[in-house]
């Protein structure tokens, strides 16, 4: 890279709903440039640090990272991530020392930029109150993961009515 090239940036791309938001699935998105945990992770918990607060848990899904470590240090503090094979891989769950919980979607690294900037913006919209499949549904393999899919695939079926 020469000297007159810009470097990308390694901020993390997340974004929250204002406090006084409606509730809703999720509480804002954020969009890591990979699945390795221990440098994603830390990103984010830095950042968040910064605008909300210190995080004592990170919630995530098993499947959806590479192995990561059972905690990390951020900013002096140490911060336990809990992986669960039950969470859904479309969230990370963060908690607070006051025990206050925080749900972001989680948009897939490989995703477009003009995408995964608009889904940022999308599930931090102040009353949006959407699911995270609803959020990710232009995304191929959030569709696949569907609940209806999912009870497809379980031997379930949808009832249609004539």
């Amino acid at each position: 890279m020469g000297p007159d090239q810009p470097r990308p940036s390694t901020a993390p791309r997340f974004m929250l709903k204002p406090a006084t938001s409606a509730r809703g699935f999720v509480d804002g998105a954020w969009w890591p440039r990979s699945t390795n945990p221990a440098v994603e992770f830390t990103s984010l918990l830095t950042a968040l640090t910064a605008t909300s607060g210190p995080m004592t848990k990170l919630g995530y899904n098993l499947t959806a990272w590479e192995t990561a470590p059972r905690k990390v240090r951020v900013n002096g503090r140490q911060v336990r991530l809990e992986g669960f094979h039950g969470l859904d891989q479309r969230t990370v769950s963060l908690r607070d020392s006051s025990g206050h919980r925080m749900v972001l979607l989680l948009i897939p690294a490989e995703m477009s930029e003009l995408r995964g900037n608009a889904v940022l913006a999308k599930a931090s919209e102040k009353d949006g109150v959407a699911s995270p499949h609803d959020l990710l549904a232009d995304d191929p393999k959030a569709t696949e993961e569907s609940p209806e899919a999912r009870w497809e695939n379980d031997g379930g079926h949808l009832l249609t009515v004539r």
